[in-house]
């Protein structure tokens, strides 16, 4: 038996899942043009705004006046149970911006969905324009959709400062270093690495090769390795001796070789 795939696209009001969740439709259509889609979305009121801006030729399931995993958690299985009784092969979920992401999934490992559903993919959206004062502000509501993600895409981005994208990628890892991060940029891709098992002389002749571009052109890049601390603006190093030890990490933003610069550290 085929399992209905199921994609969660979380995030804050204003953040971009509309044009994200329009975005991956489309794709969608094209790649497999005869899958039968449902998207399950939410508005926080009585008036749906989102639903106008949806691609033609996909079921949209509203659960309205409410939030569908706090106050309607109940109403949202209903439907979701309901719903994977059809012919269907993908169900999109867009949660509205004020729900537990963590509330979704555990409704989604429940017995009777986990029979006929897979979650395959868990993007949530990160406004970056706003993201560092939100992030304080909004405290567990924001933590929660970016720990229970597996990928945060951060968009409106393309005319930031690459080192308040640094700021944004340091902030994300913090709180989910699992999680692949998309930037809205092009060429621009962001990396980190953790517990790489190497010695100083050994950092420096990694960062040496990175300078050189031979593995892209490295924007700006951050780590720790035990007592040194390390800096990358626009391919130039630094390596500074701390009193403080701290766990081995690596940051990256830039046009990267990600494959080959991972096989550096290992």
């Amino acid at each position: 038996l085929e399992m209905i795939k199921v994609e969660i696209i979380s995030g804050f009001l204003g953040a971009g899942k509309t044009t994200f969740i329009n975005k991956r439709l489309k794709e969608l259509k094209e790649k497999f043009g005869e899958e039968k889609i449902v998207l399950i979305e939410n508005e926080f009121g009585d008036i749906s705004i989102d639903s106008e801006f949806i691609v033609e030729g996909v079921e949209i399931e509203k659960i309205s006046s409410g939030c569908i995993c706090c106050v309607l958690k109940e109403n949202f299985r209903e439907s979701l149970e309901k719903i994977i009784e059809n012919d269907i092969d993908r169900i999109l979920i867009e949660p509205t911006g004020l729900g537990l992401l963590g509330e979704i999934l555990k409704i989604s490992k429940s017995e009777k969905i986990s029979k006929k559903c897979e979650v395959t993919s868990v993007t949530t959206i990160i406004d970056g324009e706003n993201y560092l004062e939100q992030v304080d502000i909004f405290g567990s509501f924001f933590y929660d959709q970016i720990e229970n993600a597996k990928t945060l895409y951060i968009s409106k981005t393309d005319h930031m400062d690459v080192e308040i994208i640094f700021k944004i990628e340091e902030s994300l890892k913090e709180i989910n270093s699992r999680a692949k991060t998309i930037f809205e940029m092009e060429n621009i891709k962001s990396m980190s690495i953790t517990d790489f098992k190497i010695d100083i002389d050994r950092l420096r002749g990694i960062l040496e090769e990175l300078s050189s571009e031979q593995y892209g052109k490295i924007l700006r890049g951050k780590g720790f390795l035990e007592n040194y601390s390390f800096n990358i603006v626009n391919g130039k190093y630094e390596i500074v001796e701390d009193s403080k030890k701290r766990n081995n990490k690596l940051i990256l933003i830039g046009n990267l070789d990600t494959e080959n610069i991972r096989k550096l550290f290992n």
